[in-house]
């Protein structure tokens, strides 16, 4: 009968090179792992190491037994790892995924507080618009905005992000405010590119905008605010970037109002695990602070 735990001991010794020093690592005795060594040899039938008075050097065998156990060790961390999660309390590493702007202008004024509830959960933003893949394990929690549901994957809509035209004051004392979206085509355009290129917003003020200047492309919503402010042009932006910000204004109100659902996401296989349903719940809480105020 396979006594897997064999295996342990072969591989502390290969790795190590000596009884003596895989003892120390397995806090175990030397003749302990002799023993350990001596009958998995004899129920193999092989010899796996080289005694010299250099330690202990694996056979030709026992350097393809190695390479097996290393990758069998490593599967059964795995095991332990998924097993794991099942906590009994919110402990440990969530990683969660959402934009630039987000993270900049709502989730960052949060972590202090999300710090002083959970001090011992480690959160690790990952910052992009691109998708990051939950089902392999590139994030535990994701927001995203637009419709990215998945069968895999379960959430809830936490509400809509609105968005909204804006120019700085600057730039309507040199150019008449439109009064219609037709009036658009007499402006500049600040335009999104590349990963921005089919955002919504991106799509509504260039289809409603032909004939404008392009004065500026950029594919950084943060870079966008910049630009507006500074007086490049037009620009659609979500309402929250804005709120605290004096150097540009709204325009076009009744003819762009844009609203995209907010989506907050994890594996099906993550939702009851402490440290990430805590998370889940602290964002759902604290959503309506500025992200998406609540409506009177």
């Amino acid at each position: 009968m396979t006594n897997w735990d064999d295996y342990r001991y072969f591989l502390a010794v290969a790795e190590e090179g000596s009884v003596s020093a895989a003892a120390r690592r397995l806090e175990t005795t030397q003749p302990t792992v002799g023993r350990r060594i001596a009958e998995l040899e004899k129920r193999l039938n092989a010899k796996l190491f080289q005694r010299s008075h250099n330690g202990y050097l694996l056979t030709e065998l026992g350097e393809l037994v190695r390479d097996r156990v290393k990758v069998i060790n490593g599967e059964s961390q795995w095991i332990e790892h998924k097993v794991s999660y099942i906590d009994k309390s919110p402990i440990g590493r969530v990683v969660l995924s959402t934009t630039e702007d987000i993270g900049y202008f709502w989730l960052s004024n949060l972590l202090g507080n999300f710090h002083a509830e959970h001090p011992e959960i480690d959160l690790d933003l990952i910052i992009g618009y691109h998708a990051v893949d939950i089902i392999n394990g590139e994030a535990d929690i994701a927001l995203r905005v637009g419709d990215p549901r998945s069968q895999d994957l379960v959430g809830r809509c936490l509400g809509q992000v609105r968005f909204g035209l804006y120019a700085s004051p600057e730039y309507l004392a040199r150019n008449p405010e439109p009064k219609c979206v037709e009036d658009l085509a007499q402006h500049n355009i600040i335009e999104s590119v590349r990963q921005m290129n089919n955002f919504p917003q991106t799509a509504w003020l260039r289809e409603n905008s032909d004939g404008a200047r392009v004065s500026f492309t950029c594919d950084n919503i943060m870079v966008e605010l910049s630009a507006v402010e500074a007086g490049l042009g037009i620009v659609a932006l979500p309402v929250y970037m804005i709120s605290n910000t004096a150097n540009v204004q709204q325009i076009l109100k009744e003819d762009f109002d844009l609203a995209l659902d907010l989506w907050l996401l994890t594996h099906r296989d993550l939702i009851k695990i402490p440290r990430i349903r805590a998370v889940i719940d602290f964002l759902t809480e604290h959503v309506h602070d500025r992200l998406i105020p609540e409506r009177r």
